[in-house]
């Protein structure tokens, strides 16, 4: 047989060579044959012409089918399971041979024989099994060991299997802030902030610049009025002196104060030790008595008062109730404002307000190329990001400078060093006058 050639495939390597070497011969044969169908029948073959439904069927195969049908009597016995019903009484296979009574005769006689021939001995005395200790008698109890072995037997010596908690993500991720959706990122500037404002517009914006300047020159000189020395302290001495001279007099005054009660007390005790009478204390009794009657009768006028007051009190409590609804709805508005205009707080931090851009009268310009810039477009943009709630507002952190250490000599190192040094001195000196 001939051995049939093995196409080679030609590279595709850039789009010319796809086009050169692609072929194309089998797309040519299909259209080429659906020309010739054309030709010679006018149009092309469809779909339904080819291929038909067959809605009704073959009469035949139904009675065929309808020939084939089991009666319904085999249908319901072939129902039934083709498993065998489970016995209640198990029996056990018994795999061991029973030997006959013949084999077992001979095998008693034969031990008998040996029995009446075999030399007695005298029985071995059983040795007594000492179990040793298996614990340590200095250690700890053992009670936790045994609990521990037991819930290992409970968990089979299996350990409980440990699925993979899923990171749960926060509830704000999928929600957008309320000030990203209604404050505007790009806010349009003031009108007088343009290179030629008008007067009125101009005035305005330096007005609103100067509210903002005044407030926090105010706000520093309270601050500086809390930390400065007062001059009341000064004062101080003076009062110290006559409150001393005060105290003197006041100690004088109370000594003649005891006095006086100590006298009083004298004369007091005289009458602590009389005796009531009956009389007195049936008198005291009949007045606790009254009092507690009359404070009972107060109580249920009060109760009275309150029973016939019901409808008035249920309106003021409703009323009441509307007041707190009504504060209530007023606080959710006002947090709701306070989100959209971005004072929502995201972390420690407050975001910084920044400075109004303006421009004195004088420094007004009449031509863009005599401007002067104000504000910084890099800080209004990351001014706008914060108090639109993207990012939580941060405070620069100054790098820690690590000083270096200070060395000071104590003065004990000092003068041990200058001793040091005189009998490294004299040491010298000797050694000079010995050479000479």
């Amino acid at each position: 047989m001939a051995q049939v050639e093995k196409r080679v495939q030609p590279s595709r390597k850039g789009k010319k060579a796809w086009r050169k070497n692609i072929d194309m011969a089998p797309v040519d044969e299909a259209l080429e044959s659906l020309r010739v169908e054309e030709r010679v029948r006018g149009e092309g073959t469809k779909i339904d012409d080819l291929f038909t439904i067959d809605t009704t069927g073959d009469l035949q195969v139904k009675r065929q089918l309808a020939r084939d049908k089991p009666l319904k009597v085999d249908e319901i016995l072939a129902e039934r399971s083709a498993i065998p019903a489970i016995i209640a009484r198990v029996k056990a296979a018994n795999t061991e041979k029973k030997e006959s009574k013949h084999d077992l005769q001979k095998v008693n006689k034969i031990a008998k024989r040996k029995r009446e021939n075999a030399i007695p001995t005298t029985p071995k005395k059983k040795k007594k099994q000492v179990k040793e200790a298996t614990y340590d008698m200095w250690g700890d109890d053992d009670t936790e060991q045994k609990e521990e072995e037991e819930e290992e037997d409970k968990t089979n010596g299996f350990l409980d299997v440990v699925k993979e908690r899923k990171v749960k993500a926060p509830s704000t991720l999928q929600s957008k802030p309320a000030a990203l959706i209604h404050k505007a990122p790009v806010q349009v500037p003031h009108a007088g902030a343009s290179y030629n404002p008008t007067m009125e517009d101009h005035q305005q914006l330096l007005k609103e610049a100067m509210d903002i300047e005044v407030k926090q020159e105010e706000a520093k000189k309270k601050l500086n009025e809390q930390l400065a020395y007062r001059k009341e302290l000064d004062q101080l001495k003076h009062e110290l002196e006559e409150s001393i001279s005060n105290n003197d007099d006041e100690e004088e005054e109370e000594e003649e104060e005891e006095g006086d009660a100590k006298d009083s007390k004298s004369i007091k005790s005289k009458h602590e030790g009389v005796r009531k009478t009956k009389t007195q204390r049936n008198k005291e009794k009949r007045k606790r008595y009254n009092r507690m009657l009359e404070e009972q009768k107060l109580h249920e006028r009060d109760i009275r008062k309150q029973i016939d007051r019901v409808k008035s009190i249920e309106t003021e409590l409703q009323e009441h109730i509307q007041k707190l609804e009504e504060a209530a709805e007023i606080r959710r508005q006002l947090k709701e404002e306070d989100k959209k205009r971005g004072a929502h707080r995201l972390g420690r931090h407050y975001v910084k307000e920044q400075p109004v851009a303006v421009q004195l009268q004088e420094e007004l310009s009449e031509t863009l190329r005599q401007l002067k810039p104000e504000g910084n477009n890099l800080r209004e943009r990351f001014s706008s990001i914060q108090e639109r709630n993207i990012i939580e507002p941060r405070v620069p952190i100054t790098p820690f400078k690590k000083y270096k250490a200070k060395i000071y000599e104590k003065r004990s190192y000092k003068i041990f060093d200058s001793q040091q040094q005189q009998k490294q001195k004299q040491k010298q000196q000797q050694k000079n006058k010995n050479k000479k």
